[in-house]
């Protein structure tokens, strides 16, 4: 698993990456093992699609429920793929 930040990672299994947002809570299953909840948002061929989603979701979630004018609502666009950049630049230099 690649965790991106504290809300999002990235799963692989044997046939995709898979884009996972944590939901923050667990769920006890009958066994009596903890599971943790995640909400999943696709999955995807390579990290860099996986990655380039993330970068879709951040900017679905900044204009999600906003009402904004074109100008503003670029802004928040160009404002969240500079977030998303330089998330992705931190990740890759570390």
């Amino acid at each position: 698993m690649i965790r991106i930040d504290d809300d999002w990672v990235i799963d692989v299994d044997e046939n995709n990456y898979i884009l996972k947002k944590d939901l923050h809570s667990e769920k006890k299953r009958k066994d009596g093992t903890v599971e943790h909840n995640w909400k999943v948002i696709g999955y995807y061929s390579s990290p860099d699609k996986a990655l380039k989603r993330f970068g879709e979701e951040i900017i679905r979630n900044r204009l999600r429920g906003a009402e904004m004018g074109l100008p503003e609502a670029v802004r928040a666009i160009r404002e969240s793929m500079k977030e998303w950049s330089q998330m992705v630049e931190r990740i890759v230099t570390e």
